[in-house]
């Protein structure tokens, strides 16, 4: 698996705003969808099976061992839902990867610090 400066995921969402939440969805694993988590691939993210809400992520780079489904990943062996990719635009996905960090300015939460700084 390749770690370097195109490897990583971009995650947007509602970000713990509950009115901007949408209603839990049913979990559909790659084992399900035969779909994986290669370069560009989007996925919603969620904490446990079927709480999947809004967030969601692009993957820079091939993310399959993190987060299709295998035993462990995560805890219950599910993975992640993956749904569509990406097939136009690669290098503004690699812009917003890059863009630099303001932990004064950035999000709350699991991303303080790690995220853009809003506009």
């Amino acid at each position: 698996m390749k770690v370097g400066p195109e490897f990583g995921f971009v995650q947007f969402g509602p970000h713990t705003d509950a009115k901007k939440m949408l209603p839990p969805i049913k979990h559909e694993p790659t084992t399900q969808t035969g779909l994986s988590h290669t370069d560009g691939t989007l996925s919603v993210a969620r904490l446990g099976v079927g709480t999947a809400r809004g967030e969601f992520t692009i993957s820079v780079g091939d993310q399959r061992r993190a987060l299709d489904a295998a035993p462990g990943v995560p805890a219950d062996g599910q993975g992640y839902a993956a749904f569509a990719r990406i097939v136009d635009g690669r290098e503004v996905l690699l812009k917003i990867l890059d863009t630099p960090v303001d932990p004064a300015k950035a999000s709350n939460g699991a991303f303080k610090g790690r995220c853009p700084p809003r506009r």
